[in-house]
């Protein structure tokens, strides 16, 4: 694999591995639970709309799906489609109670667990 240039937006602190373990870290935690790589189907229709509703399987897919496209990313040097994308799919894992805010926090300082965590999720 070619050597990536670290972009201007990625801090000493954020790296592209740092980058990759996060995605790999989410990837394990969704297939663990269940989910698997789908995009929305009609994603005009959902992002178009005022209101997203979708249900929680079918959104944790989509994260798994934004997971894939964001390594695509990473190894073309999209950086900052990185960052953004990174930030929405933490959003997506904590809004449907995969983790806490406490937890992505210490993901983006490093801090990220070598198994997947154990959680009942109704």
């Amino acid at each position: 694999m070619p050597e990536v240039n670290e972009p201007l937006g990625f801090s000493e602190s954020f790296s592209t591995e740092h980058a990759q373990r996060m995605l790999d870290f989410y990837s394990k935690t969704l297939l663990a639970l269940g989910y698997k790589a789908e995009a929305y189907p009609e994603i005009e229709e959902h992002v178009g709309g005022r209101k997203f509703e979708t249900p929680k399987y079918q959104t944790l897919c989509h994260a798994m799906w934004m997971i894939d496209r964001t390594r695509e990313f990473l190894r073309g040097g999209r950086f900052a489609k990185v960052y953004r994308w990174i930030g929405m799919i933490q959003g997506i894992l904590f809004m449907n109670g995969v983790f806490s805010l406490a937890e992505l926090k210490q993901h983006n300082r490093f801090d990220i667990p070598e198994s997947v965590p154990y959680r009942n999720h109704s």
